[in-house]
């Protein structure tokens, strides 16, 4: 017989057990933020962009999948006015820009998804070109730990959207850390110590 479907807490998604409202902060930003996110990751309970959006209002999410949306979502921004957040050969680090230049920014664009499947993304989605691209050069250490990363540099997408936005809107974001911490904790906590990647 089949099991029961576990319950998920109506407001945060999770599941019952590992709600974590009372730890949302609302925080709000200028900036418009758009996630375009491979549809694997949207399954994964530890994705950081469930996180993300329960804390900003501005966060949009189209999934990579869906490649009709991607472009006419796409075709509605003005790219002189957006960055998409990736280490291409031509980004410019977003530490260099000046108060004038991310004055004039709208909003960001974030690839969620593995190392390999953003370059794909990125590499075969010929809209994303038509955006300057902006990269991080002395970006925080990632303190996400529950899942690996390909190097001690990596960011969760919700840390490097938190870096783009106080780099480009002066706004503080520790709050967003504060909260993945916690979050990361709480479905911690009934995880053998092995499932944890520190190193």
């Amino acid at each position: 017989m089949p099991s029961a479907k576990r319950a998920r807490c109506d407001s945060c998604g999770f599941l019952a057990g590992q709600c974590v409202c009372k730890w949302v902060p609302k925080l709000s930003t200028r900036l418009k933020i758009l996630i375009l996110q491979d549809p694997k990751e949207a399954q994964h309970a530890k994705n950081t962009v469930s996180l993300l959006s329960l804390s900003l209002t501005s966060v949009e999410c189209i999934s990579t999948a869906n490649r009709d949306e991607l472009v006419s979502r796409l075709g509605q921004l003005n790219p002189a006015k957006w960055r998409l957040v990736f280490p291409a050969d031509n980004a410019v680090s977003i530490e260099s820009m000046d108060a004038d230049s991310n004055a004039e920014i709208e909003g960001l664009i974030l690839l969620d998804a593995t190392w390999r499947k953003a370059k794909k993304v990125f590499f075969t989605e010929p809209m994303l070109g038509e955006f300057d691209a902006v990269s991080f050069a002395q970006s925080p250490k990632g303190q996400y730990a529950i899942r690996k990363s390909p190097n001690m540099t990596s960011l969760s997408t919700l840390e490097a959207c938190a870096y783009a936005i106080e780099q480009v809107a002066g706004e503080n974001m520790q709050p967003l850390r504060d909260f993945m911490l916690v979050a990361q904790e709480w479905q911690w906590r009934q995880q053998p110590k092995h499932h944890r990647h520190l190193d």
